[in-house]
């Protein structure tokens, strides 16, 4: 499915970055810039840099990043939209950067391969920091240690301090 998001949101040109919902399943609540409020998430609807998304026991949410980006949101998890960039000259991808924040929970990434150079893709954690430039990656948070598996390309991984 991921896949399939990826595929289709690299044909668009991105005017403001934000994430928009590609599907939810289960309880998924969100809570916009600077707000503690939560409500329910809904397909299709569009998130500003800052806002939160937390899932429930049952609750999962996969969300197209930037154009060419898309993660997938584990239950039980927590997350935040620190930073999304996204630009094109003509054909040709110039930027494509997101910085999430993992709190706890599982979030898994697919990232379009063939920009490596211009593609910052981070998912900060309590303990660190895992970063991408073109894969398919997970990170997950539990009992406040961090975990990163790598299915495909290779991902950097920074201790917080280093």
């Amino acid at each position: 499915m991921i896949a399939f998001v990826l595929l289709s949101a690299a044909t668009l040109q991105a005017a403001t970055v934000t994430a928009q919902v590609f599907s939810v399943a289960g309880t998924v609540e969100f809570a916009g810039p600077g707000s503690s409020s939560y409500a329910p998430l809904k397909k299709g609807q569009i998130l500003a840099i800052g806002s939160t998304i937390r899932t429930g026991d049952d609750g999962v949410a996969v969300l197209v990043t930037t154009p060419g980006s898309a993660i997938q949101l584990g239950n039980s998890s927590i997350l935040k939209i620190n930073k999304l960039a996204f630009a094109k000259s003509g054909s040709d991808v110039t930027q494509r950067t997101a910085v999430l924040q993992l709190t706890s929970g599982v979030v898994s990434a697919l990232i379009d391969p063939s920009t490596p150079k211009i593609t910052d893709f981070q998912v900060q954690t309590p303990e660190g920091a895992a970063a991408a430039r073109g894969t398919f990656y997970a990170v997950l948070v539990y009992q406040g240690k961090t975990y990163i598996g790598c299915k495909e390309g290779h991902v950097g991984v920074r201790a917080n301090g280093q």
